[in-house]
């Protein structure tokens, strides 16, 4: 009893898992793909717009005719020439480096005015490290751009489980 209720609840879960359209960007020399599903945003540039990065959600993909629809539009495949990525984890890093630097800055000149110590130049040195080092992160680090046919590739891929329909019907050979 409790395997055929197990399989029943297997069998329902299942139902919703039906179609699977991704949009997956190739990046040379590297063995994962990048997989973008319905739903999840995406940065890019379009040969209609060729100087501005558009940030969309996908809403749908048809991947017979090689086609993204977004709330707004849609655009072909072939029309992209640019993906950008982020990377969270350097914009943070950037984001705290940069408040670390602002802090040491604004806590030495407080102690400068408020006690006999003096801000001395390795202070500065310090402060000012801290700001580049953050600002270099968060501006430049944290992105990467892919240009497609250059060191990337993107491809529509439908990976839904066939419809009963689809496995049953008798293959017509010609």
């Amino acid at each position: 009893m409790v395997k055929i209720f197990g399989m029943l609840i297997f069998l329902i879960g299942s139902l919703g898992v039906n179609a699977q359209r991704i949009l997956q960007l190739e990046i040379l020399r590297e063995v994962e793909a990048v997989k973008f599903y319905e739903g999840e945003s995406i940065v890019f540039k379009s040969s209609e717009f060729p100087k501005e990065w558009q940030k969309r959600t996908i809403e749908r993909i048809i991947v017979e005719d090689d086609i993204i629809i977004f709330a707004d539009g849609m655009v072909m495949l072939k029309d992209i020439t640019q993906l950008r990525l982020d990377n969270n984890a350097a914009k943070i890093g950037g984001k705290v480096l940069m408040g670390f630097g602002a802090g040491w800055f604004l806590f030495g000149t407080i102690a400068n005015f408020a006690t006999e110590n003096k801000l001395r130049w390795t202070d500065v040195a310090i402060g000012a490290t801290a700001l580049t080092i953050g600002w270099i992160l968060s501006r430049f680090i944290s992105k990467k751009t892919y240009k497609m046919g250059k060191n990337g590739n993107l491809r529509l891929l439908d990976v839904s489980f066939p419809t009963p329909e689809e496995v049953l019907r008798p293959t017509l050979k010609p």
